[in-house]
């Protein structure tokens, strides 16, 4: 019995130690300062890893509004879509519901819109690997589910561990990841680069050439990647452009047949920062790696 006090007394500090208190005041990645008064009832997210966050933390009930990127997230069905999270939104449908806070992307003219109308804003996204652990905090922080945000951390962790492990002492394949037909591809040091190093693959990209750099085609044909990830498929680009691009028939990818054509729900899980990025990993892996899993 004693035990079992100790156990309860202390289950019950550490919820209250991480649950937030009010006022809660945060910066935003903006610079600005926002108050919440009291826990968020009414949320929009106007950004789809932070509607992914959000409902992860199961905060899906206190979503009244999302971006029409995130509609098609579990648990979402049913809300309003406001328009896009940078462009295209609808400033009067957000406004007219009425909520207490709103989280949108740092970029873009959104922001500031809702701000002189009046609302509660927090402006920030997570623009590299370890950026989503820092928001799931900072999400938390804001929803009052920092006790979930927590679990969520070391959960998320947990799974890309496992997939790291999985692929341990493979010799990594060399990797071109496609995001549009430019070509448009991403750097080991952005968050879609570090889940290629964890998922066992080898980004043909430099460092130097930043984290989402548009590269020269020959750039791609000297590399002659083992693998070819097309993030660009769901807009038109498959096994047939590529290896009708100058060239790129003979690349070891195409003659071997390892392109990747990933559907849009693949590229969402992949692309976007947030709760998902575990299966991101282990989904990577699957491609570069098949045997291991």
């Amino acid at each position: 019995m004693l035990l079992f006090r100790t156990l309860l007394i202390m289950a019950l500090w550490l919820a209250t130690a991480l649950a937030s208190s009010y006022p809660l005041t945060l910066t935003d990645e903006q610079g600005y300062t926002l108050t919440l008064t009291g826990e968020p009832q009414r949320v929009v997210s106007m950004l789809p890893s932070h509607t992914e966050t959000v409902c992860a933390l199961n905060g899906c009930l206190t979503l009244v509004g999302i971006d029409d990127f995130s509609a098609g997230i579990p648990n979402t069905s049913g809300l309003p879509t406001l328009g896009g999270g940078l462009f295209g939104f609808s400033l009067e449908a957000i406004v007219a519901l009425e909520p207490d806070l709103v989280l949108v992307s740092e970029f873009g003219e959104l922001a500031g819109a809702l701000r002189q109308a009046g609302l509660t804003v927090y402006a920030g996204s997570p623009q590299r690997f370890e950026d989503a652990f820092t928001f799931f905090e900072i999400i938390g922080q804001l929803v009052n589910r920092q006790e979930e945000a927590a679990q969520l951390a070391t959960s998320v962790r947990a799974e890309i561990a496992a997939v790291v492990a999985a692929v341990a002492g493979r010799t990594p394949p060399t990797v071109y990841y496609e995001l549009d037909a430019t070509p448009f591809s991403v750097g080991p040091g952005s968050f879609i680069g570090v889940l290629i190093a964890k998922a066992g693959g080898q980004n043909i990209v430099p460092a130097e050439l930043g984290d989402f750099p548009m590269l020269d085609p020959e750039f791609v044909i000297s590399a002659d990647p083992e693998i070819i990830v097309l993030a660009s498929a769901p807009y038109g680009e498959s096994v047939a452009t590529v290896a009708a691009r100058p060239g790129w028939a003979t690349l070891t990818a195409v003659v071997e047949g390892a392109i990747i054509e990933l559907t849009s729900a693949q590229v969402d899980l992949i692309n976007r920062p947030g709760p998902n990025l575990g299966a991101a990993v282990r989904l990577l892996a699957s491609f570069f790696h098949p045997d291991a899993f």
